[in-house]
């Protein structure tokens, strides 16, 4: 497992000014770091209607050691507040995965219910590229325009690239700002835009925090070992 160092400003940085607006440069810089480290993500969903009658809030946490083997842990938690669809009241209160290598176990938990089961790993969180929100960062290439500023953050330098996104058929007002190490990663993502549903507008804001690169323990949950 890989660790980096404690300053990452010093040396040459692996990002520069231009690298963090290129989108295909930013990802493979941040693919590659993070594939050499273990590290933790947390990510936070809302979605809610624009009269503000109801919530849905999606929590969710993965600890990743890129191995090998790959070894991946993730929980995801969902609240509901107001009067929301059905279909959202339905959902799962919590769902785990554990991977070891290419197996994986998932846990769900409904009430007092818990099923647990062993899916094809293409069908669970624990990929590393959901782990690493490859997909989210590849909305920065559909932009209208970037600026880049540079601030500090608990002792660490970042640049601050923000932007705002070109609607599509079904998403508008969307923007997104990053906060990128000159090491190599993403560190901080943070998205808002309005998604039209056929039961009406919702505006979605997503925040997503990567820590303890380097230094995040991973050890298997007592229920995927029983």
């Amino acid at each position: 497992m890989g660790v980096l160092p404690s300053d990452p400003d010093r040396g040459s940085p692996r990002l520069t000014d231009e690298d963090v607006t290129d989108t295909s440069a930013l990802i493979q810089a941040h693919t590659e770091t993070l594939r050499a480290n273990s590290f933790t993500v947390r990510a936070t969903t809302t979605m809610r209607d624009e009269n503000g009658t109801f919530r849905v809030r999606t929590a969710r946490t993965w600890r990743v050691d890129p191995g090998p083997p790959v070894r991946a842990w993730t929980t995801s938690r969902s609240t509901v507040t107001g009067n929301a669809p059905e279909r959202y009241e339905r959902g799962p209160e919590r769902v785990s995965a554990w991977r070891q290598g290419n197996a994986t176990t998932v846990r769900v938990q409904s009430g007092d219910d818990t099923r647990i089961r062993e899916p094809d790993l293409l069908n669970t969180s624990v990929r590393l590229n959901r782990a690493l929100h490859r997909q989210l960062l590849l909305r920065f290439s559909d932009r209208r325009n970037a600026t880049v500023g540079k601030v500090t953050r608990n002792g660490t330098r970042l640049y601050r690239v923000r932007a705002e996104l070109n609607d599509t058929r079904v998403s508008s007002n969307a923007s997104m700002t990053l906060f990128v190490t000159p090491a190599g990663y993403v560190q901080r993502i943070e998205t808002t835009r309005t998604v039209e549903y056929r039961s009406g507008r919702r505006v979605v804001t997503r925040t997503v925090r990567i820590t303890r690169v380097g230094a995040t323990p991973v050890e298997s949950p007592t229920w995927a070992t029983q």
